[in-house]
């Protein structure tokens, strides 16, 4: 007279099987990994069943105007000016000031 496979004798055998086999330090990492595998299983068939549905029509975005800040004035450096020296025997020696953009390689 067997009241089924998985009935209360049959379920504490196989309960003192596991335990013998596998150990008890090692039976809350398998429930553990067991609800997380159930939980992974239920959001896929969630997201199943959301694929499912009709989802809504995208809103329609309203582009917003660029307002762009004025662009910044660059004023020109004054030109350098030249300057004239004189040594000792009078004659004139003009020194040019060397600037980034006049120098030349």
């Amino acid at each position: 007279m067997l009241d089924g496979l998985f009935s209360g004798p049959h379920l504490i055998i196989v309960a003192v099987i596991f335990v013998a086999l596998f150990g008890a330090a090692k039976l809350p990492i398998f429930a553990r990994s067991l609800g997380q595998s159930m939980r992974i299983f239920k959001s896929e068939i969630k997201g199943l069943k959301d694929d499912d549905e009709v989802a809504p029509p995208p809103a329609v975005a309203v582009q917003q105007p660029v307002i762009q800040a004025p662009a910044p004035v660059v004023t020109p450096a004054p030109a350098p000016t030249p300057q004239v020296f004189t040594d000792a025997n009078g004659q004139q020696f003009v020194m040019q000031p060397v600037t980034p953009q006049s120098e030349q390689h």
